[in-house]
């Protein structure tokens, strides 16, 4: 990490000089290199029209597979590229067989997409149990373990939670899975980036995520790893041409699945995502994911720090090892802190309660010190 030119990157990310930016985790930044890369898609519908498809596009789309498979330490046969987590998730609940284990266990502090899709599925007969959390900060590996019985199909929770920055355990959650004959699926939108993970070694079975935040893809694109000895178990009932074994064969009669994670890809894939998001992807694996998370956590450890000290009072994981960058600052009115600050042009979020911070490698030690400034007047005003 000391040998990376963190102001450099920063030129990277033209946005940084238009204002204070503290909040990756609900947007990243728009690159230098995305932005060309949409320009190159642009330019090849201009010139090529339908046949860009097959000389250009395709490939991009194989490459980004490859992108991302080399993030999380996956087969580029085990990844599937869809719109956004709720296409994963419909893609995982049309695939599985429910009728003998009909029971999915989440958490309270999940980002409620993964909820919602699974009470919606209430009505084909599964259940789910929502796990509360003690401290609104934490869900414990103890309440899976009671949650999770002979009725449990699938553990479908996140690896980071949205609203208090914890890091769950997902290789003891995949234990507590296995070891109860349930299959684990992680949401980690919230993590992909920022934090490293290998999916073969935390035995994770399936993961969604999405180029949104730290992965600085944009809208429009997520990511899902289905494990490769685990696909020909799934077979998705949410189908279409691109998921199709011989998709060129155009055969109205018959739907023969491809046999690895694509699937589950269902339609036409929104190739100006793909380029939008490829340059992003290899940024991260080209600083790498250990450095970022150094990066990050440097950063927010000097700004959780600064803030302690003024009094401000912060929803805490336990321990530094599970604090993932996002920072969550009680407040009484937060939607008015959060326009405060924005007229003074530093970007931040918020949250039921509370005003939401992340820092990430592109930010600054001097930024941190900016925000806490503006935060003191805006709070005293």
């Amino acid at each position: 990490m000391h040998n990376i030119d963190w102001q450099a990157w920063r030129g990277e990310f033209p946005g940084l000089q238009q204002a204070t930016y503290l909040n990756t985790v609900s947007l990243g930044q728009l690159s230098r290199r995305s932005r060309s890369a949409v320009n190159r898609f642009l330019d090849l519908w201009t010139a090529k029209g339908a046949s860009a498809w097959y000389q250009y596009w395709l490939n991009e789309i194989e490459a980004l597979r490859r992108e991302f498979a080399v993030l999380i330490g996956a087969y580029p046969d085990e990844i599937a590229l869809l719109p956004n987590v709720s296409a994963g998730l419909a893609a995982i609940s049309s695939s599985m067989n429910f009728s003998k284990r009909n029971k999915v266990v989440a958490a309270a502090l999940d980002f409620p997409t993964l909820t919602h899709h699974w009470l919606a599925k209430s009505r084909e007969g599964i259940t789910l149990d929502i796990l509360p959390s003690p401290d609104n900060i934490t869900v414990p590996l103890d309440a899976y373990e009671k949650a999770v019985d002979k009725k449990t199909a699938l553990i479908a929770t996140s690896r980071v939670f949205f609203t208090t920055g914890f890091i769950q355990d997902v290789a003891a959650l995949a234990e507590i899975a296995h070891r109860k004959g349930a299959y684990l699926l992680v949401d980690d939108y919230q993590g992909t980036g920022q934090i490293p993970i290998d999916v073969k070694k935390t035995g994770v079975d399936m993961l969604i995520t999405g180029g949104l935040k730290w992965l600085m893809g944009g809208p429009g694109i997520a990511y899902m790893y289905v494990r490769r000895d685990l696909i020909p178990t799934l077979e998705p009932t949410v189908a279409g041409w691109f998921g199709a074994a011989n998709q060129f064969d155009f055969d109205p009669h018959a739907f023969t699945p491809r046999s690895d994670a694509r699937r589950f890809e269902a339609g036409t894939p929104a190739t100006a995502a793909v380029y939008a998001a490829k340059p992003g992807l290899e940024i991260v694996n080209e600083i790498g994911s250990d450095t970022l998370r150094a990066r990050s956590m440097a950063l927010t450890g000097d700004l959780m720090a600064k803030l302690q000290e003024r009094g401000y009072r912060l929803r805490t994981p336990p321990t530094p090892d599970q604090q993932a960058s996002i920072i969550i600052v009680e407040a009484e009115n937060p939607a008015e802190i959060v326009r405060r600050l924005a007229d003074r042009r530093i970007i931040v979020d918020k949250r039921p309660g509370a005003v939401r911070v992340s820092p990430y490698f592109y930010n600054t030690l001097e930024e941190n010190d900016v925000f806490v400034q503006a935060l003191d007047e805006v709070v005293g005003a």
